[in-house]
C-alpha cells in the first residue's frame, strides 16, 4: 500500500477517462432499471443479503484482466477505523476513504490491483476495488451522499484517517463518470502534502456498489482508473443481478394459492 497521504489507505479514489459518461460535474444515470421502477424487489433483496462468501463470486481473478495483478485484500486494506473530519458536509468522502462505511453494507469484498508487464502507460499505478451489497436504497443513497459532498467540498477539506494521521485535500474535482451500471460518479481529490492525487469511481448496479480507488506516485498528472478493470468488474455485477432476478421470477409468488380457481 502506498503512503497514507497518497491514497488514504488506497481506499476510494478513482478517476477520469473511464468510459463515455456525461460532462464533468453531471452525474450519469442510465434509463430507469427494474430496480429504479420498483420491480424485481425480491431479486434485489436477494442480492443485498448475500454474505461475503457468495459475494466473492463477483471478485475479479488474479489475472482475469490482462496486464493487471489482482489480489484479495484483508479487511484493513482501506485503513483501520473510521476517518474523522470537522466538516460534516465532507463526511461521506472521508467515510469512503476508510474501512467502516456509512450506511454499512450487508457484505463487502475487497481486491487490490497493480499494473504489470512492459506497458508503461500505468507505471506506478496501484489501487483497490471494493464491492458492497446493500439493503434497501443503501447503494443509491451512498452515491447521493458522495455527489453532495463533492459539491460542498470542491475547495478541499481536512480529515484524519482511522489511524489518526492528518490528511488534507486542496480540491475535490468531479469528473466524467463511466457509462456503466445504473448510475456512476467519479472524483479526483488533490492532496496537499503529496503530488499523487486520490481517484474515486463508484458504479451502482441495482443494490450493489463497486468502488474503485487509485493513485500513482510516478505519474500523478496522467493517472486514471483503468477502464478495462471497471468494465470487467461491473459486468460481473450485472451478471449476478440478472441471475438473482431470474431466480426471483421463477420462484412461486406468495398469492399463487389465492389465485387458484377453487372450483377446480
Amino acid at each position: 500500500m502506498v503512503a497514507v497521504s497518497a491514497v488514504v489507505a488506497l481506499g476510494l479514489v478513482t478517476g477520469c477517462g473511464v468510459g463515455d459518461g456525461g460532462a464533468a460535474g453531471e452525474p450519469r444515470r442510465a434509463s430507469p432499471s427494474r430496480a429504479d421502477r420498483g420491480e424485481g424487489k425480491e431479486a434485489l433483496d436477494a442480492v443485498t443479503m448475500l454474505g461475503p462468501d457468495r459475494l466473492r463470486r463477483v471478485e475479479l481473478g488474479a489475472h482475469e484482466v490482462p496486464g493487471f495483478q489482482i489480489e484479495r485484500a484483508g479487511e484493513g486494506a482501506a485503513g483501520a477505523g473510521r476517518p474523522r473530519t470537522d466538516s460534516e458536509p465532507c463526511r461521506p468522502l472521508a467515510d469512503a476513504l476508510g474501512s467502516q462505511l456509512r450506511p454499512a453494507p450487508a457484505a463487502t469484498v475487497v481486491r487490490t490491483f497493480a499494473k504489470t508487464g512492459e506497458d508503461m502507460d500505468f507505471e506506478g499505478l496501484m489501487g483497490m476495488i471494493r464491492v458492497s451489497a446493500y439493503e434497501g436504497d443503501g447503494a443509491a443513497g451512498t452515491l447521493r451522499a458522495l455527489r453532495a459532498a463533492a459539491t460542498a467540498c470542491a475547495d478541499g477539506f481536512r480529515m484524519r484517517t482511522g489511524e489518526g494521521e492528518p490528511q488534507e485535500f486542496e480540491a475535490v474535482r468531479t469528473l466524467s463518470p463511466p457509462s456503466l451500471g445504473d448510475e456512476a460518479v467519479a472524483f479526483r481529490l488533490e492532496n496537499v502534502a503529496e503530488r499523487a492525487p486520490s481517484l474515486i469511481t463508484a458504479v451502482r448496479s441495482g443494490n450493489m456498489l463497486a468502488m474503485f480507488f487509485a493513485t500513482s506516485l510516478s505519474d500523478p498528472d496522467g493517472v486514471e482508473i483503468p477502464p478495462e478493470l471497471v468494465r470487467a468488474q461491473v459486468e460481473k455485477l450485472r451478471g449476478m443481478a440478472e441471475e438473482a432476478s431470474a431466480q426471483a421470477s421463477a420462484a412461486p409468488g406468495e398469492d399463487d394459492d389465492e389465485d387458484e380457481d377453487p372450483s377446480g
